[in-house]
């Protein structure tokens, strides 16, 4: 019996080989034709376009229509090795913003705002939700709350797309400024959530973070001591950094956008416009091209924007960790610089979706990193 045994096993070893050969295989194969399927239903572009743009009239005084013979189709900005930004965008807040358009201009200036907006996000990693990470949703409040003490109508809209697309429920968005000023009433003076039906129920860190982003982003400061330490208590160092890097991103955002007098899209507009607190107005700056639109297109009302389903969180996955800006050298040249003005400060730091910028966890550091190597 055991010289009978003996061959049979011989044969099934191979055999259990071959067979997790072929499994791995067809996990693979299977991984790969649900990442094809989630981008191709996201495949569509949308976008405002470029003709159209220009043909719409325009404060004289504002620097955007100074821009507005020169822009760049989005089509364009694709061809020249941005098609992965450009699609990053139009998964996160459903469109290829106007800025973008403009930004191409000086290409400089569109290699940082790609670099920092991945980057200080931290995407993909933020969107999988990867152990020790901020919840995405708080990341999407900081936004918004840095956009509205900034006052920037353009970026308050796209955050606002941003965070209703990550989860972040809509009544929080609404009554945020009714929180902010609750925050700063003394506790005598302060309405409870009974005397007051717009107050919304919030965590004790969504309610810290409000405060942590809003007291940023105000001109000047308005954070208080009270709550850093609030903040301390609620999150870990790095988590902080992490909600610190996007409230900051986006107070640098808002000054960029509204000093350039950048129009925001009616489609966003409309999908944004009845989740937003009344107070919202677009001021001079992003009301450029809703005003050049008829009454019609003014009044008009989309649905709110979707939430994530698992084949967004996949294209943003694959677009996040897709090198496409790198076609251009822009990681290599990127980290140059920053070693020049930096030293060596970035060696221990060899990670990011587009550039070695900030610190992540030992397996996305390994897949971003070897990326990043194929690309440089």
């Amino acid at each position: 019996s055991l010289c009978m045994t003996a061959p049979l096993a011989m044969v099934a070893f191979p055999l259990s080989i071959g067979m997790m050969i072929i499994i791995a295989l067809l996990l693979i194969a299977l991984l790969l034709l649900l990442v094809l399927y989630a981008i191709n239903k996201h495949r569509h572009n949308h976008y405002v376009d470029i003709t159209h743009l220009q043909s719409i009239q325009l404060d004289s005084g504002s620097l955007f229509s100074f821009f507005q013979p020169h822009l760049i189709s989005i089509n364009e900005v694709s061809q020249r090795g941005y098609s992965s930004m450009l699609s990053l965008a139009q998964h996160m807040i459903g469109i290829q913003p106007i800025a973008d358009s403009v930004m191409i201009l000086w290409p400089p200036s569109f290699d940082c705002y790609n670099i920092l907006l991945p980057n200080s996000l931290n995407i993909p990693e933020v969107i999988l939700g990867v152990p020790g990470s901020v919840d995405i949703k708080l990341i999407s409040l900081a936004m918004y709350a840095s956009s509205r003490a900034n006052e920037c109508a353009y970026c308050t809209s796209h955050c606002c797309s941003f965070a209703v697309r990550r989860g972040v429920d809509p009544s929080i968005l609404r009554n945020l400024l009714t929180e902010v000023s609750n925050n700063k009433k003394s506790e005598e003076d302060a309405p409870t959530t009974e005397d007051d039906p717009t107050t919304t129920n919030l965590s004790p860190k969504e309610s810290a973070v409000i405060k942590l982003a809003y007291g940023l982003g105000t001109v000047p400061c308005s954070l208080t001591a009270e709550t850093c330490n609030e903040v301390t208590k609620l999150f870990h160092p790095s988590q902080l950094e992490w909600l610190v890097a996007a409230t900051s991103l986006f107070g640098m955002f808002n000054k960029l956008m509204d000093g350039l007098n950048i129009p925001l899209e009616t489609s966003t507009y409309q999908e944004t416009i009845d989740i937003m607190d009344t107070n919202y107005t677009l001021g001079r700056a992003a009301a450029g091209m809703i005003e050049g639109e008829s009454t019609a297109a003014k009044a008009m009302r989309q649905p709110p924007p979707p939430t994530d389903d698992w084949t967004n969180i996949i294209a943003i996955m694959f677009h996040g960790l897709r090198p496409g800006v790198m076609q251009c050298g822009l990681k290599g040249k990127c980290f140059v610089v920053f070693q020049q003005v930096l030293g060596n400060v970035l060696c221990t730091c060899k990670s990011g979706a587009v550039v070695p910028f900030r610190r992540f966890y030992t397996g996305f550091n390994m897949i971003d990193y070897s990326v990043g190597l194929l690309f440089m």
